[in-house]
């Protein structure tokens, strides 16, 4: 099995429909996240009616698709191969290979989002004069699509794209000035569109090293979630470009997509999931927790999230109970930030 390359290029990936609607950044994107697959002859790959997480693509091999009516073969290389095995989230049909097999796959959700994302720019493009996305691609930092890569902003549903970009802010700096200082109230919320940005912590932290952001990185959504001040101050390192959101538009667009909820409803059918972890985690301090707490839950203060990040699952969905009220938000917040997979149970169902 030797035919193609073991990995695919950002080239030869849009080849298959429908990669070839992606713009070149977000195809860039879809290419890191590609997982590889090679099964036996007389695997069952693909049940009809069932839910799929991933869309796959036939590489090398053959295999039967069995739409019920009908019977047809796919072989990898034709053009028929360059289409997915299975569009859609539920499977159109049934697939076994018929020899030994290549595939490649590529999630669902992740697909949705950046086909959505590549339409939403086309648009930004025709409607805005597309002065601010032909400028990324000119000098090569696509910030938004480095900013809407991250787990946080994975997040945001296509629709608030366009009204996100229209009430970006966009504000020119030079090296040495200050963006934010420690203990002042947080106004707005920052992502770097070209330059460097120093993090300077206060006192009681300064053994830790001083953190560098750079294009796409953004900042200031700690205080806008949790309401409090400043917890670092950022300077320039050299000139450069912001664009900064206000509070008010933060927490109308983005702010519902960092804190994501689940009711008890949600949360008693992941307890009839085979194979799917979850744990309450309650996120006050431990003499509150001892005054009261759900059953199960695992006491772990917000405070201590980042400190404690190494000894939690990534494997496992992190369910932050309520009752720390805006810690648990933060939170929430937190625990996305870093990669994990954290919702915020609702206030009406921790009493259910």
């Amino acid at each position: 099995m030797n035919s193609v390359p073991s990995t695919l290029s950002c080239e030869q990936l849009s080849s298959f429909s429908p990669l070839d609607f992606l713009t070149p950044s977000y195809r860039q994107q879809l290419h890191a996240s590609l997982q590889y697959l090679q099964r036996p002859a007389g695997t069952l790959l693909l049940q009809k009616g069932e839910r799929s997480l991933a869309q796959y693509y036939l590489l090398e091999g053959k295999v039967a698709v069995d739409s019920g009516p009908g019977k047809q073969t796919v072989e990898g290389g034709t053009p028929q191969a360059h289409l997915p095995l299975n569009p859609g989230a539920t499977n159109p049909a049934s697939v076994r290979t018929l020899t030994e097999v290549r595939l490649f796959a590529v999630e669902h959700q992740l697909l949705e989002r950046l086909l959505a994302w590549s339409q939403e720019a086309a648009y930004q493009v025709s409607s805005l004069g597309g002065e601010m996305l032909e400028e990324q691609h000119d000098s090569g930092e696509d910030w938004l699509a480095r900013l809407l890569a991250t787990p946080l902003f994975g997040r945001l549903p296509p629709s608030h794209l366009h009204a996100l970009l229209a009430r970006f802010e966009y504000q020119e700096v030079k090296a040495g000035d200050s963006v934010v200082r420690y203990g002042e109230p947080g106004e707005h919320f920052y992502v770097i569109k070209r330059g460097r940005a120093q993090i300077s912590l206060p006192p009681a932290y300064r053994e830790q090293p001083a953190l560098v952001l750079g294009c796409g990185d953004f900042f200031g959504e700690e205080a806008l979630v949790s309401g409090s001040v400043r917890a670092a101050s950022i300077s320039m390192l050299e000139d450069g470009e912001l664009a900064r959101l206000h509070r008010d538009h933060f927490v109308e667009l983005v702010r519902p997509t960092l804190i994501p909820r689940v009711s008890g409803e949600q949360l008693r059918s992941l307890e009839q999931q085979p194979g799917r972890k979850y744990l309450l985690l309650d996120v006050r301090l431990a003499v509150e927790y001892r005054q009261g707490h759900l059953p199960d839950s695992f006491n772990l203060p917000v405070a201590n999230l980042r400190t404690h990040a190494d000894s939690l699952d990534r494997a496992t969905s992190y369910i932050v109970t309520p009752e720390a009220g805006i810690r648990s938000e933060l939170a929430v917040h937190l625990l996305n930030q870093m990669g994990f997979d954290a919702y915020l149970l609702r206030d009406d169902s921790a009493a259910a």
